[in-house]
């Protein structure tokens, strides 16, 4: 990862005075951004044509504008058109993906609510449920509404981390309190259309908040459609289970091995981004 702590601004600004570099770097973090907003939408793979078409449209789009300050409006305007373009559907609520180790989210979270009852019931409920008061309630012991979902949240996390082997990359002990809004953005509790694009635009100025969402988006649509009772124990895993265990080592290198935000499917439309935007510049 790049050590450039320079904004998409101060990047585009400088790619416009001539430095390639900086337009590969504006290009990653606009990419990284695409897909962490339009996974935690609609779910990995339903994401990936809006991706790509946005991605195409970003790096044709972006040599016409010459203003910093209209670069991120305008940017995020290309994607909600996307992904308003998108059928209304409902996300597959438990899907597999390198950030759930090939595993199940919902089947991990169970797991996880066996050891953090408190912290699952709180996200359940905060992510699946109207009843904005039992939320209220039951954050209160984690020191309140909405930074006690956070705090859940990323202790269910690192409980990910350490007992199941899910390749999270952002988990810290304590709650960056500037993110408070993120559970609710997570589970759409919003409170107006003008408060979710506010949110969505401010993440652009920090990539790891970008990767927190990217990488928790399977276990927040998971818990949006609600995790259910614990299953009866089986006496043989399913067949389609079985599949996915021949692969699921290789997939847990993969992910672990620098694929830091983007899903193994979009790495192909971030180099798209990256070489279109340097190679419009210099053209």
């Amino acid at each position: 990862m790049s050590s450039d702590k320079r904004s998409v601004k101060e990047l585009f600004r400088s790619w416009r005075q001539g430095d390639a570099e900086a337009g590969g770097q504006m290009a990653q973090i606009f990419s990284d951004w695409y897909y962490a907003i339009a996974t935690s939408r609609l779910g990995e793979k339903a994401a990936q044509a809006p991706i790509a078409a946005v991605s195409q449209r970003f790096a044709q789009g972006v040599v016409q504008i010459t203003e910093a300050r209209a670069l991120v409006e305008w940017a995020h305007g290309l994607l909600d058109e996307e992904l308003r373009g998108v059928a209304i559907q409902t996300p597959p609520p438990d899907e597999r993906s390198q950030y759930t180790a090939k595993k199940r989210p919902k089947a991990l979270l169970r797991e996880a609510r066996a050891a953090l009852p408190k912290e699952v019931e709180l996200l359940e409920v905060c992510y699946s449920q109207p009843d904005s008061a039992k939320v209220e309630q039951l954050a209160t012991p984690f020191g309140g509404f909405p930074i006690g979902v956070l705090k859940a949240r990323y202790t269910v996390k690192k409980w990910l981390v350490d007992n199941a082997s899910v390749p999270f990359q952002v988990a810290p002990a304590e709650p960056i309190l500037d993110w408070g809004p993120l559970p609710l953005y997570e589970s759409q509790r919003m409170a107006s259309d003008a408060e979710r694009v506010s949110f969505e635009q401010w993440m652009l100025t920090d990539v790891t908040l970008c990767r927190d969402i990217a990488e928790f988006a399977h276990f927040s649509i998971a818990l949006r459609d609600g995790l259910g009772a614990d299953p009866e124990v089986m006496t043989a895993p399913p067949k389609e289970d079985l599949v996915a265990r021949s692969g699921a080592s290789n997939a847990s290198k993969a992910a672990m091995g620098g694929v830091a935000v983007v899903g193994v499917g979009v790495v192909f439309v971030v180099l798209l981004v990256i070489v279109a935007v340097i190679a419009l510049f210099v053209l």
